[in-house]
């Protein structure tokens, strides 16, 4: 029988920015749930997140596709060549009329559920955490500086300054393909999937929003309590939250 899922999905510009360049997208008929974090100057970044979104779910629309975990990967790697050549033409364009802009890109994780099992693919540092049993896992490495050094190291982490926090190592749409990282994982019901943008994790602690999971309130209300947190800790970004429960 096939473990059905019970999602919710929230963004928010968060309290710095003047607009928000997060999309998500949360599909229980389709098994498939997206958070992309856009960036580039000029509102680049919110059409790299939305164009991603948009190509990933058309490719999980389209007819005879059979949803595996290379599918899901391809389904990222195909996104990345559309926003790859979106911004070569614009690129072109803006150096032909002397309005060059910066670059465009955007980090995505997806899960995909399908039957007995869940697929998790990322480029970037948008997370996916998994609560089981009362106990938050994080089921995404993220591709940054910070992470690359701590690995090297073999250290959980490595504090930095803010200004290093955020350069992260691979997106869709920076170069011509991407790496990107697949994982497969047996569901258990009453699993349950949190996906995010940096700017929730970089402002609420992991103990903080194991809390907040394990409230016991309905998808709706958890969602908003972890972006009020985020806001009320200064809200330097935007911030989506996508959670799937099983």
């Amino acid at each position: 029988m096939r473990k059905r899922p019970q999602s919710h999905g929230l963004t928010h510009v968060g309290m710095k920015r003047s607009h928000n360049e997060d999309t998500i997208f949360f599909s229980d008929d389709l098994g498939l749930y997206l958070v992309a974090d856009g960036m580039g100057g000029h509102a680049q970044g919110e059409v790299a997140s939305a164009l991603a979104v948009e190509t990933i779910t058309e490719w999980f629309s389209s007819p005879n596709q059979a949803p595996s975990p290379s599918f899901l990967k391809e389904a990222l790697k195909h996104a990345n060549h559309r926003i790859y050549q979106y911004a070569r033409e614009k690129m072109e364009s803006q150096m032909e009329e002397g309005t060059l802009m910066a670059g465009m890109g955007t980090t995505v994780v997806a899960l995909q559920i399908n039957h007995e099992a869940a697929s998790i693919a990322h480029a970037g540092d948008s997370r996916a955490y998994r609560m089981r049993d009362s106990h938050l896992e994080v089921l995404t490495q993220d591709h940054s500086l910070v992470a690359r050094a701590a690995a090297e190291r073999n250290i959980p982490h490595i504090p930095v300054r803010t200004g290093f926090k955020n350069i992260i190592t691979r997106a869709l749409g920076i170069e011509p393909d991407v790496e990107v990282d697949i994982r497969e994982e047996t569901l258990q019901p009453g699993d349950l999937f949190l996906l995010c943008s940096d700017g929730l994790t970089n402002m609420v602690p992991e103990e903080r929003i194991q809390e907040i999971l394990n409230s016991g309130l309905q998808l709706q209300s958890v969602c908003r309590a972890l972006v009020d947190e985020a806001n009320l800790n200064g809200g330097r970004d935007n911030i989506s939250c996508v959670l799937v429960r099983i």
